[in-house]
């Protein structure tokens, strides 16, 4: 088995670039979090490119694939493609952001748990905490962990609330002024404007 040539690889990277930059600017500007791994990047990437290459296959006349190979180092040509990339990309994250905000989901840029734990800790706002163990805490927010930090949170005034089988309240339980619950305790988080 012979190696590929410098010619065949160069071909693959530039094959990719367009695919690559225009699913950048879409996960970035449709506010896509979710981390894609390298296999569905690749993929994703090589799929993104066959689009912005038949645009541009279209728009020169090409109708063979081995015609794309000879015209794509050409300069202008490249300049070509890398803006039908990014106008692709925009276009495409534009109309996503437009359609999730018209469906009525508020659209935040970043990370969820840090925009969420910044607008309720701006507010005070009231939290009920499930955690893995089964418990159900609620309190007024006080500490939330910041970008690169873990997953923390602290809450005052904490009350330990426990229910029935059907879950209707039994007792709430004074925990103290302010409870702290790691990351891997967590279940799920609610947040509430009063309690």
């Amino acid at each position: 088995m012979s190696l590929p040539s410098l010619g065949d690889v160069l071909f693959v990277i530039v094959l990719l670039i367009p695919g690559f930059v225009a699913l950048s600017l879409f996960k970035w500007l449709a506010i896509y979090e979710r981390k894609l791994s390298d296999y569905r990047l690749v993929l994703w990437s090589l799929f993104f490119s066959l689009l912005v290459y038949s645009i541009f296959g279209w728009r020169k006349g090409i109708s063979d694939f081995d015609d794309i190979r000879d015209v794509l180092l050409i300069p202008e040509n490249l300049v070509e493609i890398l803006g039908l990339g990014v106008t692709f990309g925009v276009v495409l994250g534009l109309i996503t952001r437009f359609y999730r905000t018209r469906k009525g989901r508020r659209v935040v840029p970043g990370d969820p748990w840090l925009a969420s734990m910044r607008v309720a800790s701006r507010k005070g706002s009231w939290v009920i905490v499930y955690t893995k163990g089964g418990r159900e805490y609620k309190g007024i927010l006080h500490y939330s962990g910041g970008k690169g930090e873990r997953h923390e949170i602290s809450i005052r005034k904490p009350k330990l609330i426990l229910r029935d089988d059907k879950w209707k309240v039994l007792d709430e339980i004074v925990m103290g002024k302010e409870i702290f619950f790691k990351e891997e305790d967590l279940q799920r988080i609610v947040f509430f404007k009063e309690v």
